[in-house]
């Protein structure tokens, strides 16, 4: 009874107690549904099963690697989405997701490496692509020395995952170097960024959408003086 008034006369300890009480609790609940979404985070980002390896303890070229190769997945799957919401028929759509797949296999292989021993790139892949893009440029009129991106959406996209693949070529060579992966690996993904261009290219023409040719700065002065 001495407790129970004590508490009583006191409503500001209660109200102390009660609130140190909630915060434990909520931490508690915090903490279990962060580490329970962590685990889904990493599941989701790194779209493979039953993977062992954290990320976290891996090195800083692995990692790099591995978020560029998923960045670029994207970016190839986000133009395919506009290609295929065009009025017109893209012919390059299904080549996408081919390329998509190889790129999904060699995620794969960065987040599996094995030490003194490089993962094999098929030479295949290589030269299916420059088979596309020899069957594309055939379509197209000669290419100038620098094209703007732009050119609607389809076409922004692939310049945007172009760029994306210069920065996964840079980070698998650290990997190639290192015997992790081995040459053809690098010379696909060096390939890749002439395919997604010419793609690019025919998007553009798809779409009915005029290339932006970067012109100097001296020619067009020489321009407004005419």
């Amino acid at each position: 009874m001495e407790v129970v008034r004590s508490i009583w006369k006191n409503p500001v300890l209660l109200y102390k107690t009660g609130l140190r009480a909630s915060f434990r609790n909520s931490s508690s609940s915090a903490s279990k549904v962060t580490k329970k979404e962590d685990v889904s985070i990493q599941d989701n980002d790194l779209q493979l099963s039953n993977i062992n390896a954290d990320i976290s303890t891996q090195n800083d070229i692995t990692f790099n690697a591995l978020v560029s190769t998923e960045e670029l997945l994207a970016q190839i799957g986000l133009a395919r989405e506009f290609a295929t919401d065009s009025k017109v028929e893209h012919p390059y759509v299904d080549k996408l997701k081919r390329v998509q797949m190889i790129l999904f296999d060699l995620s794969h292989a960065i987040l599996k490496p094995m030490p003194g021993k490089s993962k094999a790139f098929e030479s295949k892949h290589i030269n299916d692509l420059e088979e596309w893009i020899a069957e594309y440029a055939n379509q197209l009129p000669p290419q100038e020395t620098y094209i703007i991106p732009g050119g609607g959406k389809a076409c922004s996209t692939l310049h945007s995952a172009k760029a994306v693949c210069k920065r996964v070529e840079r980070n698998v060579a650290f990997l190639v170097q290192d015997g992790l992966l081995n040459k053809e690996a690098q010379i696909y993904l060096n390939k890749l960024q002439n395919f997604l261009l010419t793609t690019s290219r025919i998007a553009a023409k798809c779409d009915q959408r005029t290339e932006n040719i970067y012109i100097p700065r001296v020619e067009v002065e020489k321009n407004e003086e005419k």
